[in-house]
């Protein structure tokens, strides 16, 4: 039997921690201690894996016991993210830190998405794609384009578009691209932005992704095509590998521009994870301050229907 995923009025546990979202009043978002309580709301399951399932390369302590415990349920889990690497390749990082593919259905990556849709050439933007390539990392991000039929070209002055799967260097910033980005704008190529994140924490640091990259690039009158998160066809295809009703599927994330957003879009409920991405706005110290979440929450944007400290059984 079809169980409501809302909470239930009266119910004390979610009432204490109710916080209005005033952008929206028929929105709102609950503190939860674990997703103990979400499990019998939910048939599909939608997890990001970097700040949600590890942090570079550390698995955080709940996330295997969750996805364990999903599994002896039978709920439907996709893994979703917004990695440029391909699938393939994140399963297998995946299963070296301990997380087995018996744990979830499918792996789907925007680097997977961008390399799926470079060979088919199914749609104008694609299909309208000239030979020659720029990769912006080439050496860091190398597997979106071998078997696509695309020739790669160092320069900007020879290239048809430009492929933006993140940052050649660790520590680069936009400003290193400011020069590169310029020259494309100007000679009008295209982008595409195989990773809509503008950053990630990799062990604690915060670095410059290929998002942020694009947003520059837009800034300077550039087209940009995005594969990954916010953007509705990886939760398609999300949900069609799930066979779960948006309604029924739930979105677990640590970024409020693109996993809630993404999720609120498509109609799904998410839980954003406090201890990732907007750790800084969320935490003080190693705990969730509520006054944060709701300053947090009152500012402009999708708004959750959950939020935890960090992905965990219970508390």
């Amino acid at each position: 039997m079809s169980r409501d995923p809302s909470p239930k009025a009266g119910d004390p546990a979610l009432d204490e921690q109710h916080i209005p979202h005033e952008h929206d009043r028929m929105s709102e978002t609950d503190v939860i201690d674990g997703v103990t309580e979400l499990a019998e709301r939910y048939d599909g399951w939608i997890f990001d894996i970097w700040g949600t399932v590890y942090d570079g390369d550390v698995v955080f302590p709940g996330a295997l016991d969750v996805l364990q415990r999903l599994a002896a349920r039978g709920a439907a889990v996709v893994v979703l993210s917004n990695s440029p690497r391909l699938a393939a390749a994140v399963a297998a990082r995946l299963k070296g830190l301990g997380i087995a593919p018996t744990l979830y259905r499918e792996v789907i990556t925007s680097g997977g998405e961008s390399h799926r849709h470079l060979v088919e050439r199914a749609d104008p933007f694609h299909a309208s794609l000239g030979p020659r390539v720029h990769n912006f990392a080439p050496t860091r991000f190398d597997d979106i384009l071998p078997g696509t039929r695309f020739q790669l070209v160092p320069g900007l002055e020879t290239a048809d578009w430009v492929l933006n799967a993140g940052p050649e260097g660790l520590l680069d910033t936009v400003d290193t691209y400011e020069a590169r980005l310029r020259v494309a704008a100007e000679r009008g190529l295209p982008m595409l932005c195989a990773n809509p994140d503008h950053a990630v924490y990799d062990q604690g640091v915060r670095k410059v992704h290929a998002g942020a990259l694009a947003a520059r690039y837009e800034a300077l009158g550039g087209t940009v095509h995005y594969h990954g998160k916010p953007h509705a066809p990886v939760f398609h295809r999300a949900l069609e590998v799930l066979g779960t009703a948006p309604e029924r599927t739930l979105m677990v994330g640590d970024n409020r521009a693109t996993d809630i957003a993404g999720a609120l879009a498509e109609g799904m409920d998410s839980l954003l994870l406090a201890d990732g991405m907007h750790r800084d706005r969320l935490l003080v110290g190693d705990v969730l301050d509520r006054p944060s979440v709701m300053a947090f929450l009152d500012e402009p944007g999708p708004a959750p229907r959950w939020v935890d400290t960090r992905l965990r059984w219970t508390a």
